[in-house]
């Protein structure tokens, strides 16, 4: 195991179902075994559910508070993983204010029809016959320059390796995975 020093915050940004919690957990899983790094994944729709964001919609300033409190969350650790929609440039410029140099945008993308087959499965739906005015992946942009675009339509090895791969050389490790 090879122990990565420096510190970071990978924010997969994405649309609903596009593969963000799936290639989070690889990276936790990568980042643990193979580093014995310090790092914690906030997956906003588990936090929704049972953690930090339970009081939290999808409102304008719940989507700030959402934000700032999983930049709160992530900043704890060596590593922190962070899965979010994140919409708009506003609320991705407020990642960026809060974690500076530490954070490296992930965008995770898949084309519609993938991304409503993977939904179907769920068992709770993201994607709404009538979504709420305020509903994230209506308010949606992609962002101009991340750190790493993966499309998660290629095999999941092509796409995990690649996101390690990244991470680790980000941490300052041109060995990856």
């Amino acid at each position: 195991m090879n122990q990565l020093q420096p510190s970071a915050v990978f924010w997969l940004l994405g649309l609903p179902a596009s593969g963000k919690t799936t290639l989070a957990r690889h990276l936790l899983d990568y980042l643990r075994t193979e580093h014995d790094t310090d790092c914690g994944l906030y997956d906003a729709d588990v936090e929704r559910a049972t953690g930090v964001l339970q009081d939290l919609g999808w409102s304008p300033s719940d989507r700030i508070a959402t934000i700032r409190a999983l930049a709160h969350a992530a900043r704890q650790h060596q590593v922190g993983i962070v899965t979010l929609v994140t919409s708009t440039k506003a609320e991705r410029q407020l990642a960026a204010d809060l974690l500076g140099e530490r954070l490296h945008f992930i965008h995770v993308h898949a084309p519609e029809p993938a991304r409503h087959a993977r939904d179907a499965l769920r068992t709770v739906r993201a994607y709404r016959t009538n979504p709420a005015p305020d509903a994230p992946e209506l308010s949606w942009s992609d962002p101009e320059q991340p750190a790493l675009s993966l499309d998660t339509t290629t095999p999941l090895s092509t796409t995990v390796n690649a996101l390690c791969t990244f991470a680790a050389t980000a941490l300052g490790n041109d060995a990856g995975p």
